[in-house]
């Protein structure tokens, strides 16, 4: 099958294919620039589907991101929505920003400091409020693969249940980071997340994030990724609300 060929499928099962459960960490691994020149940098993700039988069913996913590269810093600026609804059922509704700087020490090490803010309505998150800092280390950094790691401290404010449930909690953020070339035209990255509790590292929260990306030209790129994040704390605080969760998205993205 010719590349063009394989193009024009992916194409359509981008803008046909997406299923949503419910995710809370935000995999900034896989979002990180492989940028070799300094200046700005812009990107636009977006997503859509409309359904019409016996109800109605709306699928809308975007994100804008932004950097700035310096010789020897870097600025991430993110913002993503995603909505999933039937009617006036919300079945997804969550978003976030995130602004990240980190300063180059050495060839290996690299400081990180950190601030998002996110919510996400199926999960009976309302308002969360993070700020961090810590090193990551790149451990090993070739042409057709590298691997990172990363150990941060992490403030985390968190409203639960429209206000009824508010915590202010201190925990680790640590991070094992692996990204791959395939071929001339695919890459594929995963990253496994370790964020327990100062006061209780038992009581941790658990991710892995793996994405395939594949280049249809030097504009347009295919996205597909899958990730799983399990929270025994928030099932503990809202029964509810499971302690595992996954996310399976397809997304369509643009360079400029």
């Amino acid at each position: 099958m010719r590349f063009t060929e394989v193009r024009n499928i992916i194409l359509a099962f981008a803008l046909l294919g997406s299923i949503t459960t419910n995710g809370q960490i935000v995999n900034i691994e896989d979002k990180r620039a492989n940028l070799d020149t300094v200046g700005w940098f812009w990107q636009l993700d977006f997503g859509g589907k409309l359904t019409e039988n016996t109800r109605s069913v709306l699928a809308l996913n975007g994100a804008i991101r932004v950097d700035q590269i310096k010789d020897h810093s870097q600025w991430l600026f993110l913002v993503n929505y995603n909505l999933v609804k039937a009617d006036e059922d919300r079945f997804v509704n969550d978003g976030f920003g995130h602004l990240r700087f980190g300063q180059q020490i050495n060839e290996r090490w690299t400081w990180e400091t950190f601030g998002q803010l996110q919510y996400n309505r199926r999960l009976l998150i309302d308002f969360r409020a993070l700020a961090g800092t810590g090193p990551r280390l790149q451990i090993r950094e070739q042409e057709n693969w590298e691997l990172a790691l990363g150990l941060l401290y992490m403030f985390e404010y968190n409203e639960l249940e429209e206000g009824e449930i508010t915590r202010n909690d201190n925990r680790l953020s640590s991070y094992l980071s692996a990204r791959v070339k395939v071929g001339q035209h695919a890459s594929f990255a995963s990253t496994s997340y370790y964020q327990p509790l100062v006061s209780r590292l038992g009581e941790s929260r658990l991710s892995s994030v793996n994405t395939i990306s594949i280049s249809l030209n030097e504009r347009i790129a295919f996205g597909s990724s899958f990730s799983i994040t399990y929270d025994g704390l928030l099932a503990q605080l809202l029964p509810d609300i499971p302690a595992t969760s996954y996310i399976w998205n397809n997304t369509l993205r643009l360079r400029f």
